[in-house]
Parts: structure tokens; C-alpha cells; sequence
């Protein structure tokens, strides 16, 4: 039973090991501050950019060459600008546009793929425009 026990927390500590994210590199801009970092988590290889005053620009990840998961985009102020989803490289879920003020501009409506449908705001929130494809 002993030898059990050990096994078991020997295979735990190890499948722990292989989940912790592998950092993969690093760039800065010329007064040292980051620039990129790329890091692998399992099968996934995720990237964040940051703007030269060191705010995240954007952040998302590939899966076996692919875009895959939320990908995001942020103003130099922090502001998020744009959220998209893919899966296994195609848009897919809902995409929004946002302007510096956090107010939805668009959203697009992605599914295998394909737009589905595109709407768009003005800047009091209002719905201006909607077509489908």
C-alpha cells in the first residue's frame, strides 16, 4: 500500500509538472521594458504584446498552428478594444468592438467560421445598423 501511495504522488507531482506553463521567450523594447512574451501551457502556445508603456496590446494563443481561444486587443490607456473567439483557427462566438471609452462600437456573430450577422452602435449605444449574411 505504501509503494501505492508513493507511486500515486509520484504521477500526481509529475502530471503537475507538465501543466505548469514553459516560457518560450521574450522581447523588450529598447528601454528594457517588455515588448512580447510566448509561453506553452499543454498543447497551446499563448503571446502577450505590450504597448511601449508597458499595458498589455494584446493577448491570445494557438493550438497546433492555429488561432484557437479568446484573443483580445487593449488601447495604450487599458481599455479593451476588441474580444474574438476562435476554434481550431476560425472565427467563431461573438466578436466585439469597443471604442476608448468602453463603449460597444460592433459585434459580429461568428459561427464555423462564417459571419453570421454584424451589428453596429453609435456612440450613445444605440443600434444603428444590422445585417445578416
Amino acid at each position: 500500500m505504501r509503494h501505492f501511495l508513493l507511486l500515486s504522488a509520484l504521477l500526481i507531482a509529475s502530471l503537475c509538472l507538465a501543466q505548469s506553463p514553459e516560457l518560450l521567450g521574450q522581447e523588450r523594447w529598447p528601454d528594457g521594458t517588455l515588448k512580447a512574451t510566448r509561453y506553452q501551457e499543454g498543447d497551446r502556445i499563448h503571446f502577450i504584446t505590450y504597448h511601449e508603456n508597458g499595458r498589455v496590446k494584446e493577448m491570445g494563443c494557438f493550438r497546433k498552428g492555429r488561432r484557437d481561444g479568446v484573443w483580445k486587443q487593449f488601447s495604450d490607456t487599458g481599455a479593451l478594444l476588441a474580444r474574438a473567439g476562435f476554434s481550431n483557427g476560425q472565427r467563431q462566438g461573438v466578436w466585439e468592438f469597443r471604442g476608448h471609452d468602453n463603449n460597444v462600437l460592433g459585434r459580429l456573430t461568428c459561427a464555423d467560421g462564417v459571419i453570421l450577422r454584424g451589428e453596429q452602435y453609435d456612440e450613445q449605444g444605440a443600434l444603428v445598423a444590422m445585417r445578416s449574411y
